[in-house]
C-alpha cells in the first residue's frame, strides 16, 4: 500500500487504529519505518520502525504516548540506504 503514496517504499509511515466495543475505548499507533542493517554485511531485519506514537482516546480522555523516540533511535543508529 506504501509504495502508492510514496517514492521510496523502503521508507514508510503509517497507522493502525483499533478499539475496544465493551469500554468505547480508542488507540491510534502511528509509525515510520526506515530499511536498516546492523552488521557490515547488510543482512539483517529489512525494516527499523524508528519512531512509534500512540494516540488513546477513553471516555472523552485523550492522550499521547511515545512508545519509540525518534530523536533518541536516530541518535544511535545511521540510516541505511540499500542499492538497487
Amino acid at each position: 500500500m506504501a509504495k502508492f503514496f510514496n517514492a521510496d517504499s523502503n521508507s514508510t509511515s503509517g497507522m493502525y487504529k483499533f478499539g475496544d466495543v465493551e469500554s468505547g475505548a480508542m488507540m491510534t499507533v502511528n509509525f515510520k519505518t526506515m530499511p536498516y542493517s546492523n552488521n557490515k554485511y547488510n543482512f539483517s531485519e529489512p525494516f527499523l520502525v524508528y519512531d512509534m506514537v500512540a494516540e488513546v482516546t477513553h471516555e472523552g480522555n485523550v492522550f499521547t504516548e511515545t512508545l519509540v523516540s525518534q530523536e533518541d533511535t536516530l541518535k544511535t543508529k545511521a540510516v541505511f540506504v540499500p542499492w538497487h
